[in-house]
């Protein structure tokens, strides 16, 4: 997962198919050690049947078909320009078919992710990965930075010279994926904290927790300080979002064992609502410390944004293509055709800025019924997981706050069209919704798992051990 994002988010050629091969081998082995997922079987098989459907879709998009009406326009004046006619919906049908991959490889991360994250143990193993991997990047991104503002890896940089990208080209793509990062380490640095300061009725913490405590708070720190310097506005204003609605749901578990056993006391108001306060307090502070050159980009670019006339010659596009769209993956060769001089004549525009928008555009009618569907099944596992879970309910809400965060951003960039970045948040979604869909561990899984339950400062039932 972690080597997916490395280099440079994964849209090279050569790292992406060497990460293919990898992730399609480990889904077919964790299958045959594994088998059907035991937590959330309902959405693998409506992962599954999504991809089927929409990769379903993506071939008929290449092949000939009999019914003039979907044919697109494009290959009858080909015919007569040429005498050489295709009759397919798709206006490159070879790029179409070859986008197809990018489908494919974050879907089965997803599912295998569900088929290895069968426990919380092994879920909750899977994000602190991605927590200290994202901090971890967040560190290399700002050192780089400082000391070597021109690079970016070990190439020259080409593209926003005065933002931090970390591994990534696109500053908007790092920016997403830091807002993530601090998410998931605000999370194990609170889990930490609680049992290391005593705000939870397990015993008290020992020099273990302490040390996960700073070394989270710290690379979560690492993570937002690295997203200011992005100076992405649309990456301020989601991870602000997402911030908002999880931060103070954490600040609020930590309660002392006493306000546990006597919830009446009413002590533990006050602390918590200044707890909450404190949480927020932190994230407006760095974005007043570190957010003021994007918050001054905000005010100086103002509505002259070049995204605003790409997406209203997307819509333009749109308008004709609605019902079987283009081509999945081939807005680049679509949009030329559409493209009209308000939006200016230099450069070749390959992304609409709006990962729904341009789904719409080469998907068809089938883009938004699945991106419904998805948010569907989301809302219910998170749904489920803040209803059954107790101890972890927080992961569902940190779910439901990075969903936001990503499907809010898509709306004004393409992070989630990166594979790299793709391909951590299906992993990530896959561990949390384990979560969600799990259930308290039989008295056997307990046992194991005692020390693990104890680290995080939650309780355990030692009633059923």
């Amino acid at each position: 997962m972690l080597a997916a994002v490395i280099p440079f988010g994964l849209v090279d050629a050569t790292p992406f198919a060497a990460v293919a091969i990898c992730m399609f081998t480990l889904g077919v082995a964790a299958l045959m050690l594994f088998g059907e997922p035991r937590r959330g079987r309902w959405v693998f098989v409506w992962a599954l049947l999504l991809f089927i459907v929409t990769s379903a879709w993506i071939v008929i998009q290449t092949v000939h078909i009999p019914w003039p009406s979907l044919i697109n326009p494009i290959w009858k004046d080909a015919n007569v320009l040429a005498g050489v006619s295709r009759d397919t919906i798709s206006v490159a049908p070879a790029d179409t078919l070859a986008s197809l991959l990018y489908i494919a490889l974050p879907a089965m991360t997803f599912l295998t992710g569900l088929i290895i994250a069968d426990t919380d143990k092994r879920a909750r193993r899977i994000l602190i990965v991605l927590a200290v991997g994202a901090g971890l990047i967040s560190l290399f991104g700002l050192s780089q930075f400082l000391l070597f503002p021109k690079m970016l890896l070990t190439e020259s940089k080409r593209y926003y010279l005065d933002s931090l990208t970390a591994v990534f080209v696109n500053r908007n793509t790092a920016a997403t994926f830091l807002g993530l990062g601090f998410l998931l380490a605000a999370t194990f640095a609170s889990e930490n904290g609680r049992a290391y300061f005593g705000f939870s009725s397990a015993p008290s913490g020992n020099f273990k927790e302490g040390l996960g405590f700073w070394v989270f708070a710290g690379l979560g720190l690492s993570c937002l300080t690295a997203l200011m310097l992005t100076q992405s506005r649309a990456g301020l204003v989601v991870t602000g979002l997402g911030s908002v609605l999880y931060l103070p749901y954490l600040a609020s578990q930590w309660k002392s064992a006493r306000s546990r056993l006597f919830p009446q006391a009413g002590g533990s108001t006050p602390r918590n609502w200044w707890l909450t306060a404190s949480a927020i307090a932190i994230v407006l502070v760095f974005i007043a410390i570190f957010g003021g050159r994007a918050i001054l980009r905000a005010d100086q670019r103002g509505t002259d944004d070049g995204r605003f006339c790409i997406w209203s010659d997307t819509v333009h596009a749109l308008s004709q293509n609605w019902l079987q769209g283009t081509g999945f993956g081939t807005f680049r060769t679509v949009y030329s055709a559409y493209r009209t001089p308000d939006c200016g004549i230099g450069g070749i525009v390959d992304r609409a800025h709006n990962s729904y928008l341009e789904g719409f555009l080469t998907l068809g009618i089938i883009s938004p019924i699945v991106a419904v569907l998805i948010f569907s099944v989301l809302i219910r596992a998170f749904w489920t997981g803040y209803r059954a879970r107790h101890r972890l309910r927080h992961y569902s809400i940190l779910g439901c706050a990075a969903t936001i965060l990503t499907a809010a951003h898509a709306t004004v960039d393409f992070s989630i069209q990166i594979p790299g970045f793709a391909i951590f948040l299906m992993a990530f979604l896959a561990a949390v919704i384990s979560i969600c869909c799990g259930r308290e561990e039989r008295v056997s899984e307990n046992r194991k798992d005692v020390s693990a339950e104890l680290r995080i400062g939650h309780p355990v039932e030692l009633f059923k051990i």
